[in-house]
């Protein structure tokens, strides 16, 4: 059967000689497709892997759950402006790495949250080009990942509670528990063995992230504000989540982080 659909890739590797393995994010799935002789002849598939870019593609799946075949594939969209910024660049390595782990549960919101993603990121490197500001973008780049992760754990069903104690509802709350998933008070946190103390604006800052949209993050020249002063605390929480829902280390991310914190 042939499956004419819209896709990001996530993933490929090298398959046998001159083939590869890719792994696309689709509006339903993530489908893993052999691509032959990809790495062989530029004009077969190879040149759309080696960008940042949504992608028509056409598959043939089998009956089985195989291996899909990819028979034709172009470009919709090229995010160039990103391809070129060693900062957006590095970001996108994380977002698809991320999503290969995530987006396995047929919810089509990891197809809108990647072009979303992708979207901001190309609104804030326009930003830049216009102001020249590069340690502001790389601020906004690394609150537009905060966003990101948040919004994956929403998807995911595993949204941080943060409007009061998860455990007893006690609105004066000012830890964060990973293991519970949300913010909890003085007294819930005798039981909690991983609580981690917020500072002033930390929850604010959590609260914008979660139920704002991402191009509008990009947009936002306040939310730098925010960010300085809860950073550390909210990449800790974000990261330690998305470990605790996947259990896995990104290694995307301390690549991505030893270059915009240097």
């Amino acid at each position: 059967m042939i499956n004419n659909t819209q896709a990001f890739i996530l993933a490929y590797n090298k398959y046998k000689t001159s083939s590869i393995i890719a792994s696309f994010l689709t509006k339903n799935s993530i489908i893993d497709a052999i691509c032959y002789k990809a790495k062989k002849d530029s004009k077969a598939f190879g040149s759309d892997f080696e960008t940042v870019s949504k992608i028509q593609i056409s598959l043939y799946q089998k009956k089985q759950p195989n291996l899909s075949i990819l028979k034709e594939s172009s470009i919709i969209k090229n995010y160039n402006l990103l391809e070129k910024s060693i900062y957006s660049s590095l970001a996108v390595f994380y977002i698809r790495e991320v999503l290969l782990y995530s987006a396995k549960d047929f919810d089509e919101r990891y197809f809108i949250l990647m072009e979303k993603i992708l979207n901001a990121l190309e609104k804030l490197e326009e930003e830049k080009l216009l102001l020249n500001e590069n340690d502001l973008l790389k601020n906004y780049i690394n609150i537009l990942l905060r966003a990101f992760e948040m919004k994956v754990l929403y998807i995911a069903g595993i949204s941080p509670q943060l409007d009061s104690c998860i455990l007893c509802s006690n609105r004066n709350a000012d830890f964060y528990s990973i293991t519970e998933g949300g913010i909890i008070c003085d007294n819930c946190k005798i039981s909690s063995k991983d609580a981690i103390k917020l500072e002033k604006g930390d929850i604010d800052f959590m609260r914008i992230i979660k139920k704002t949209s991402l191009i509008d993050i990009a947009q936002n020249k306040e939310l730098n504000n925010f960010y300085i002063n809860s950073i550390t605390n909210v990449r800790d929480i974000m990261n330690k989540s998305l470990f605790n829902h996947l259990n896995k280390n990104f290694k995307s991310l301390k690549v991505l982080e030893e270059v915009l914190f240097n």
